[in-house]
């Protein structure tokens, strides 16, 4: 088990409070408000970490970069639109 960082809390409050999943740009932009001098290569490793941790999940949608939210959140499916 990881130690818990001020970085990862960070990182893991901002997945928490998005009501979508986020990709690293917007977790690195939303935790950036607790953490200022946070970086992009910091939230992949604790990404990383968290989704090994099981306390994430990647969501894949086909043609797009990966987003990440809490796992047990609440049931949903995730769709995306092939027509607009």
């Amino acid at each position: 088990m990881e130690r818990n960082t001020r970085q990862r809390s960070a990182i893991r409050d901002a997945i928490a409070q998005a009501d979508r999943p986020l990709l690293p740009l917007e977790v690195l932009e939303a935790a950036q408000h607790t953490v200022p001098g946070l970086g992009l290569a910091t939230v992949y490793r604790n990404l990383k970490v968290l989704v090994e941790e099981g306390e994430l999940q990647a969501v894949n949608l086909p043609g797009e970069n990966p987003r990440f939210e809490l796992v047990g959140h609440h049931h949903h499916h995730h769709f995306q639109c092939r027509q607009c």
